[in-house]
């Protein structure tokens, strides 16, 4: 192994370009051997073989002198030539500016080195490795271009430092201008570093870890087709049922004796993964007996059902519609279908036992179905047939049957022809790469350059049984007979053994904050908030029941991805990052990936701010390798990840009557720091109405209640606006909230709220926040009262929050704030009513609050690997029980010599139990809670009236089967002595499908009004490489496949 280190003077990149003097290698070493690749090299000084040299270059301008960044230095020619100089670098070179030259030093040890004369490069070959800056270049075969101060790297291409990793099969990098390209690369990027790691005068984050082998992705076994067949055929049998359509789904109601025959066919539109689209149509005969009437009550008495009858008939029917299909096991599915029914006659039952009847009716069907093969299966149908809440001819209802059917599938689907996997190969120097042909030249010095890079003729293919164990791709049938359900779960099963053996390379896993997007709807307020210490310090309750309004919980998109692993077949490299036409991304360390993204037009820069910034074009979330899911058609990922979700559709039935739309502008720059956000907004409701029932009387007291009006145009359109910059030392928040702009009731139409915040250190306390606050007409929730108004409200306090040393197994957080402020609000009475008459009053507070967590038992959590801790969350879950309290304190005296002085105690136990592993009921987490508040003294206002004294609150998350998961939770009043007893505190219900990658659920709160969708993909550290995640499918990369040159 031979090393050595190469320098320049410190000049700019003009200066380089015109100097008299080449630059100049003054080491010397003893000769070991020529380059066994480069037969003609004839180094000037011989390849290094037993050691180390390092020199420095004469200095060539006085310039020289200044520490600054330089160009690489190259060893010099025998001939003493000089390199040649660019032509458009003379004469105009002194006026360039100057631009960012590469780092002073550049060490390179291999096999063997030396000075190619043929084609004027420094060439070092085998187990080639360069160290530049703290970072580690390895590759096969390094060259560098003495004229264009290039750098190139072939096969097995390596490149570490700090937490950023990349590799590929071949580099191009021009050192002065930095730009190249890769191919075939694989990456990791960890945003949390990636400041100081991509900045060269800068020391990296980490020292750099041991040299590993390149990482090569493992073929794994195809994904069987549990439903490759498009077309079904079902024969239907069943019975009519007395009920409504409600009453169905219980069997409430008896079998009429009226029989159902028929036959069906089914045509699948869309596959996407576990879910299908499909066209239903179905063909059935009706044949009724003579029926008298039973315990069905329909619109008539019971005495006049119980004396009607219908006549025996016989009539045929038809449908057709649109189904949706979930498949919840490859053998277990749930449709529902939506369309339209067709009778051949009327009706007799429904024309007797419905108010109104008719031959044209909707149809719905709601099916589950169990297969025994992916061709037979059996299907319980609901058949459903009414008048869509009387949008077809006013008929309400009308009748419901039970099918039973016998189906069979059949028929293909086409090839796919946009595979994204097709393009990804593995590097060079993995040996799965497979066949392929040699790289055909553009240009003569392209053909010199392949040679001299190493171009050979074609790989010979691998058998496919040698790639990797699990290599298999269909599961072994006789020709022509489709996979049973049996080969396909034994396909599976050495899917899942194979993606076990997978060497991961990586260590540590911790999850990190991650991203989540949520899609609300509420059917009553705003976006009036609590306070996140309202939230964190009040009453000890389960965490289901904690404010949906919270600061927190207020952007519909929070966190962000920092640490991604991404794959393309070729990239483009620039001063400030890199591109590409198309390259996938994974926030999954592990391989194969739960989640990962496929995306076009990809452009990674850095930000002026130092930040990383991803934005790409056609993007496709994959999941689980079976589900690819559209989304937005522009995708933005930093560390500090902006929230761009432009359309709103909401809800307000207290100030916009309803539905209404909105669009959120592009944030407007406010000097240097400061940002305006604005959201127009349409009422569509109160559009569609044409009066509005949201404010009082105009001219009428401000307390009053709401009376119908005529809409005018201004009453039709809103404004939402947020501005927060720097003012005079103070982070400032401003909020106004428009919902008419009619001139009669605008004051009534209009919120506002906002703060002015600085820390500040004070003696004895330290670091304080300082707050200036202001409000007008603003929201608060005071738990069993619900919602109140503060009409008017400025002032200013002073808060801290903080964590306290770990005392043993106690850990404390605490939170106090002093305030002082002139509230106009409703006035509150001692009989718990609220009065219409506004009282104004200065109010003087303290508040003290301590929460403490004591950990009673832990146990042990399963390894944090891809099938054990990480299987379905994204952090081990650890059995234990956890005891959870808070005290609590608040002192408030006002104007009129009133006061309110409590002191709270809450708290209770957290126990978890299960791993969260298997597939059943295995994770369960428990949190009950309780909590008594003694008073002294009422407040004269209702926004803070403290009237839940004692209150109960329960919380559960529990699995269900696989990654299904329950968590909902209820607070309730146990105050006998309150007039709120038994009020609903807070209440919250959530399905989750829970992955170590991604989540989503559906969540509503009763209590607040809101609900909505939760998409969450996790981010994790890690340390290591990983391995690539794309599925590799050889059969996609045969021999006659093109390959483009990238250099």
């Amino acid at each position: 192994m031979g090393a050595a280190t190469l320098a320049t003077p410190a000049v700019s990149r003009a200066q380089s370009l015109s100097s008299d003097s080449p630059p100049a290698l003054l080491s010397g070493a003893e000769v070991s051997g020529a380059d066994p690749l480069l037969p003609e090299a004839q180094p000037s000084h011989p390849a290094v073989g037993s050691g180390p040299a390092s020199a420095e270059a004469p200095v060539s301008d006085p310039s020289a002198a200044e520490p600054q960044p330089a160009p690489i230095a190259i060893p010099a020619e025998p001939t003493g030539a000089e390199p040649p100089v660019p032509a458009e670098a003379s004469g105009t070179a002194a006026s360039e500016p100057p631009v960012k030259t590469p780092p002073k030093e550049l060490e390179i040890s291999a096999d063997q080195q030396g000075f190619d004369l043929v084609i004027n490069r420094y060439v070092a070959s085998g187990n080639a490795k360069a160290v530049l800056a703290g970072g580690r270049l390895m590759a096969d075969r390094l060259e560098y271009d003495t004229t264009t101060r290039t750098l190139y790297a072939t096969g097995s291409v390596r490149f570490w430092r700090g937490q950023q990793y990349l590799q590929g099969s071949m580099l191009r990098y021009g050192l002065i201008e930095g730009e190249g390209e890769m191919e075939d690369v694989y990456g990791v990027l960890d945003l949390k570093t990636s400041l100081e790691d991509l900045d060269v005068e800068q020391p990296p984050s980490v020292p750099l870890p041991e040299p590993q082998p390149i990482a090569c992705p493992t073929v794994l076994p195809e994904i069987p087709d549990w439903h490759p067949h498009p077309w079904s055929a079902t024969l239907w049998g069943g019975q009519m049922f007395h009920s409504d359509f409600g009453q169905t789904f219980f069997g409430q109601g008896v079998f009429r004796p009226e029989r159902v025959l028929g036959a069906g066919l089914q045509k699948r539109l869309i596959k996407a993964g576990p879910f299908a689209l499909e066209l239903d149509f179905n063909a059935l005969g009706h044949w009724a007996s003579a029926q008298k009437g039973g315990r069905y009550l329909g619109p008539f008495t019971s005495a006049e059902v119980a004396n009607l009858s219908t006549s025996a008939q016989t009539f045929g029917e038809f449908t057709g519609g649109i189904g949706l299909r979930a498949w919840l096991q490859p053998w277990l599915s749930l449709g529902f279908v939506q369309g339209v029914s067709l009778n051949t006659n009327l009706s007799n039952y429904e024309s007797t036992y419905r108010e109104k009847s008719a031959r044209f009716l909707n149809y719905l069907g709601f099916e589950i179905e169990g297969s025994f093969s992916p061709q037979w299966s059996m299907v319980g149908r609901i058949h459903h047939r009414s008048g869509a809440f009387g949008t077809y001819n006013g008929v309400r209802e009308g009748s419901n049957a039970y099918l039973l059917g016998l189906r069979y599938r059949f028929g293909g689907d086409p090839p796919p022809t946009d595979d994204p996997q097709a393009v990804l190969r593995p590097a060079k120097g993995c040996p799965n790469r497979g066949a392929e042909p040699p790289d055909r030249p553009r240009s003569l010095p392209e053909a010199l350059e392949q040679v001299a890079m190493g171009g050979e003729g074609p790989v010979p293919a691998q058998d496919p049984s040698t790639l990797d164990s699990g290599a298999a791709v269909a599961p072994s049938t006789p020709a022509g007979r489709p996979a049973s359900f049996r080969a396909m779960r034994e396909q599976e099963r050495k899917r899942a053994a194979a993606a076990a053996a997978i060497e991961q390379r990586i260590s540590g896993v911790q999850k990190r904050e991650g991203l989540v997007i949520e899609r609300r709807r509420q059917t009553g307020g705003n976006d009036e908030v609590a306070a996140d210490q309202d939230s964190d310090f009040g009453p000890s309750r389960p965490p289901q029941v904690r404010r949906l309004r919270s600061e927190k919980n207020r952007q519909a998109v929070q966190g962000t991805l920092t640490h991604l692993r991404y794959q393309a077949a070729r990239i483009v490299l620039t001063p400030n990052g890199w591109r590409s036409d198309r390259a996938s991304f994974s926030n999954d360390p592990f391989t194969p990936s739960q989640s990962w993204m496929d995306a076009d037009q990809v452009v990674v820069n850095q930000d002026a701010n130092g930040d990383l910034l991803i934005t790409s074009k056609r993007n496709r979330l994959i999941l689980e390798d079976r589900l690819a899911i559209p989304v937005t058609s522009r995708t933005r990922i930093r560390k500090q990840q902006e929230v761009e979700n432009r359309w709103v559709l909401g809800v307000d039935r207290e100030d916009r009557d309803g539905f209404y739309v909105g669009r959120r502008l592009r944030p407007i720059r406010i000097g240097e720091k400061g940002t305006l956000e604005l959201e127009p907004q349409f009422m569509l409701e109160r559009a569609y109405q044409g009066t509005t029932d949201s404010y009082p009387i105009p001219g009428g007291e401000a307390t009053g209640p709401s009376v119908s009006q005529d809409n005018t145009l201004g009453d039709l359109f809103g404004l939402e606006a947020r501005l927060k910059t720097p003012l005079l030392g103070f982070d400032t928040s401003l909020n106004l909230d428009i919902s008419t702009f009619n001139p009669e009731n605008i004051a009534n139409g209009t919120r506002s709220w906002g703060q002015m915040d600085r820390n500040i250190n004070l003696p004895l306390v330290g670091s304080t926040t300082a707050r200036l606050f202001g409000a007008y007409r603003y929201r608060i929730w005071n738990g069993s009262l619900g919602e109140q108004d503060i009409y008017s409200a400025y002032g200013a306090s002073l808060e801290k929050e903080a964590t306290l040393p770990n005392w043993g197994k106690l850990s404390n957080r605490y939170f106090w704030r002093v305030g002082l402020g002139n509230y106009q609000s409703n006035e509150f009475l001692s009989s718990g009513e609220e009065s219409r008459n506004l009282a104004q009053l200065w109010r003087a507070n303290a508040v003290g609050s301590l929460n403490s967590s004591l950990e009673l038992w832990r146990g042990r959590a399963l390894p944090s690997t891809p099938d054990g801790a990480l299987r379905y969350s994204p952090e081990p879950i650890v059995p234990g029980l956890t005891l959870n309290t808070n005290l609590s304190g608040n002192v408030a005296y006002f104007g009129d010599g009133t006061y309110q002085n409590t002191l709270s105690i809450s708290g209770g136990p957290t126990l978890t139990l299960g791993h969260f592993n298997k597939r059943f009921f295995d994770f369960t987490q428990l949190t009950v809670t309780g909590g008594f508040t003694l008073r002294n003294g009422l407040s004269p206002f209702g926004f803070d009236a403290a009237v839940d004294l004692g209150t109960v609150g329960i919380g559960l998350t529990q699995q269900i089967a696989g990654p299904l998961l329950f968590n909902g939770g209820i607070g309730l009043n146990v105050d006998p002595s309150s007039t709120n007893y038994g009020e609903v505190t807070g209440s919250y219900v959530e399905l989750r499908w829970q992955r170590r990658a991604y989540a989503f659920s559906v969540f509503y709160s009763p209590y607040e009004g809101i609900g909505g969708v939760r998409i969450r993909l996790n981010d994790f550290g890690f340390k290591g490489t990983g391995v690539p995640f794309v599925p590799y499918r050889p059969e996609l990369n045969g021999a006659g496949e093109a390959r483009r040159n990238p250099f």
